[in-house]
Parts: C-alpha cells; structure tokens; sequence
C-alpha cells in the first residue's frame, strides 16, 4: 500500500488535523456551500498568499472547451493567468480509483494542454501538508504533470 492511502485513511479518522498531527483551519461553511473541498481550499488560500486574485489572476473550477455540459470539455479546480497554468488537485478516491477516473484526467489533461495551458496536478495530501510549496513548485513548472495513480 502507498504512503498516499495510509494518509488518506489517518486523515478520513480525523479530518482536522494532517499527518503530523498538527491541527488544520477547516475551511469556512461559505467555501464548502461553494463545493469546494478541504483540500482545494488550502490550495486557494496558497494562492491568495502568494498575491493573486480570485477573478483577476485566477479562477476557480474554470470550465474549458464547455466545460462538464460538452463532449472533450473539462473543469481546471484553478486556472491562473500567468503563467497559464491549470492546477487540479486529486484526491484517491475521486481520481485514482478506476481506470476511467484516470483517462478523464488525462483527458483534460490533454484539451488544456491544446489550449497552451500546462496542467498541474496536486495530491490531497499535498495540498493539505504543504499547499505553500505545491503551488510554488506548480508556477515554477517544476510540479507533477502526471495524474495520480500512473
């Protein structure tokens, strides 16, 4: 078994605090009414640290080439303006479970990458530990490209 599932299944018992421990924020009921996960939310705040605006130099849960009403269509969890990076954060349940999971994101993958978009992607756990370093990593081009689970 993967460090990743261990950490999931620890988190899943105790969803407020990350592997070390440490107690987390939760994000505010506003964040969650948007259906934004715990996850997505550090990665939000990571972004705003860093300066940028939601609306100016990010969106979040953009829909590209029509979105999840169109055949090839995708949603990017954040898609910064520059540099034009989409950024998705994966938890194993939702993306790394089947196969189908899998060639959806490489499918978006694929149609923003057409689009001159680099796509990033972020574990959970990632996003949840050092959310502050995984976007860093992802601006710099320097993060996983690859979904989880290949």
């Amino acid at each position: 078994m993967t460090t990743f599932g261990i950490e999931q299944r620890l988190r899943d018992r105790e969803p407020d605090r990350d592997v070390t421990g440490r107690r987390l924020a939760l994000p505010p009921e506003s964040w969650l009414l948007r259906g934004g996960s715990q996850p997505e939310y550090y990665i939000y705040r990571a972004l705003q640290d860093r300066g940028l605006v939601e609306g100016i130099d990010f969106t979040y849960q953009s829909p590209q080439a029509g979105g999840r009403m169109t055949l090839g269509g995708a949603i990017v969890d954040f898609l910064v303006v520059f540099p034009p990076i989409g950024i998705n954060v994966q938890s194993l349940y939702y993306h790394a479970t089947t196969a189908e999971q899998r060639a959806h994101d490489i499918t978006i993958r694929a149609t923003l990458e057409g689009q001159g978009i680099q796509v990033f992607f972020i574990s959970e756990d990632e996003a949840i530990n050092n959310p502050s370093g995984a976007v860093a990593d992802a601006i710099a081009g320097r993060g996983s490209t690859d979904p989880i689970g290949l």
